[in-house]
């Protein structure tokens, strides 16, 4: 019986740094877009400048200790003007879900991939997305910073020749999320 206190003992121990909490919290992106995408206006392909990204989320820590799995609802913007063209607005709304795998206490790498729908060149279309980053935790004041990468891409947009629009872009993105 006292070695078997003792091995649990020992276990609770070692996994005290992967306990799991459920916190809902609210976050804030600011990043850079590398734009890989064209647009075909008067038969002419016109390729996007790179532009600034923005992005407003809401979601939920689920108490699942290891890999504290995330969901979250998000706002994406950016303007990736084309050249010789008139400004141009992204606006997305996503649902997407991360995977955290902590390896020492405050710095957490994780991987997602989000589903939403894109407003682009006056049409909606689907879209999708995958992140990858890396969180370093903040625990006195409950806020978390970090560092991602996301690929984005947009399904093609348009219904006839010179209205065709290819989108995706190379994001990289500094995030503060704070739990409640």
């Amino acid at each position: 019986m006292e070695k078997i206190c003792k091995l649990l003992l020992l276990v609770s121990v070692l996994l005290s740094p992967l306990n799991a909490s459920a916190e809902f919290y609210g976050q804030l992106g600011l990043g850079r877009s590398f734009n890989e995408g064209s647009i075909i206006k008067d038969y002419k392909s016109k390729e996007y400048k790179d532009s600034n990204t923005y992005s407003l989320a809401a979601g939920y820590t689920f108490p699942i200790p290891f890999f504290n799995p995330r969901a979250e609802i998000e706002y994406l913007k950016a303007n990736p003007k084309a050249k010789d063209t008139s400004v141009t607005e992204l606006n997305s709304l996503f649902l997407n879900g991360y995977v955290n795998v902590p390896l020492i206490p405050i710095v957490d790498p994780y991987i997602g991939l989000g589903v939403g729908e894109t407003r682009f060149e006056h049409n909606y279309s689907p879209a999708v997305q995958g992140m990858l980053g890396v969180d370093f935790e903040i625990p006195l004041i409950s806020t978390t910073i970090g560092g991602e990468y996301r690929y984005l891409k947009i399904n093609e947009t348009g219904g006839k020749q010179s209205d065709k629009v290819k989108y995706h872009a190379n994001i990289l993105m500094l995030k503060l999320r704070y739990s409640f």
